[in-house]
């Protein structure tokens, strides 16, 4: 993709080599799947494991131990893109200061890219996006057991739905800010490679700062397994992913301030280039609150889904 070299020359055969790439890959899909037998592959699996038990002794344990692979997996993929946020602050840093257009143009998409906490600040209002999808995954997996049937025993017992519920929540807010941490870990081991000057405490900062939208999308992700618990996925990444492009189109097109203030993203500050915005974190915790109390009333009183 770099060598692509957008806004410059725009050389075009570096992207056919890439389409030429996907081709064929969809071609060799397509012959794979034409020769193999139904349930069989082309690398087979083993067809049994021993069992696992661990963490199998309560509701909270078990809770844990099926969110570890997934967060393992998403963690990975975090470290992985705010480590390279890190590794090139520096140098697009200093081609925003060598091309003030760029900088304007990204301000008018309401960025603030100008300096090394600027840009940090900009990239880690990101990382509200992809950790607001997991939490919300991690509560549709719970509607996904409920669907199937595989919680019908398991609330045939004394467990409740509200204590399955929380242990879930909690379990999911917990993996939650280990996501959050990586990518100020990440980002803090990139700069310090190039030797960009931002400090630990300042990259923590930065990624903690998204922690009340990504509650938010944790509210919604509830509020939706309470009435629509066929789409928890698409409604708890509202406040992230729709949060994020509402702000963007309306800062784009200079809509009207009222306007603009509907995305949680427009009350988040630009930490670590400036102080956290508390009176905004408090409101965003406390609907976040009110909307996993909504959710968890209707839960206990709505029948299961087949």
């Amino acid at each position: 993709m770099a060598l692509t070299r957008p806004f410059d020359t725009d050389h075009g055969l570096p992207l056919s080599v890439l389409a030429c790439a996907a081709v064929l890959a969809l071609a060799l899909t397509a012959r794979l799947a034409a020769r193999r037998d139904l349930g069989g592959a082309v690398i087979a699996a083993a067809g049994a494991r021993p069992a696992r038990t661990t963490l199998l002794g309560s509701i909270a344990a078990f809770a844990i131990g099926r969110t570890l692979r997934p967060l393992a997996g998403w963690a990975a993929g975090t470290a992985a893109y705010f480590l390279l946020i890190g590794l090139i602050a520096r140098s697009m840093t200093d081609f925003l200061t060598a091309n003030p257009q760029f900088a304007q143009m990204a301000a008018q998409a309401g960025f603030t890219l100008g300096s090394v906490e600027g840009y940090t600040a900009t990239l880690f209002a990101l990382l509200a996006i992809p950790v607001g999808v997991f939490v919300a995954t991690r509560l549709a997996a719970l509607a996904a057991d409920e669907h199937h049937r595989r919680l019908t025993l398991l609330l045939a017992t004394p467990v409740t739905r509200t204590k399955l519920l929380a242990a879930e929540a909690a379990v999911a807010t917990g993996a939650a800010l280990i996501l959050i941490t990586v990518a100020g870990l990440a980002v803090w081991t990139g700069t310090a490679t190039v030797d960009a000057g931002l400090s630990l405490n300042d990259a923590l900062a930065g990624a903690l700062n998204v922690t009340p939208i990504v509650l938010l999308s944790l509210g919604a992700a509830a509020l939706a397994l309470g009435w629509a618990p066929r789409a928890i996925a698409a409604i708890g990444a509202l406040p992230g992913a729709g949060g994020f492009l509402w702000l963007v189109i309306a800062d784009s097109i200079h809509a009207p301030a009222w306007i603009r203030s509907l995305s949680p993203f427009a009350h988040l500050a630009a930490v670590p280039a400036t102080t956290p915005n508390w009176h905004a974190a408090a409101i965003m915790t406390g609907t976040a609150a009110i909307t996993v109390v909504a959710g968890t009333a209707r839960y206990r009183r709505r029948d299961l889904h087949a």
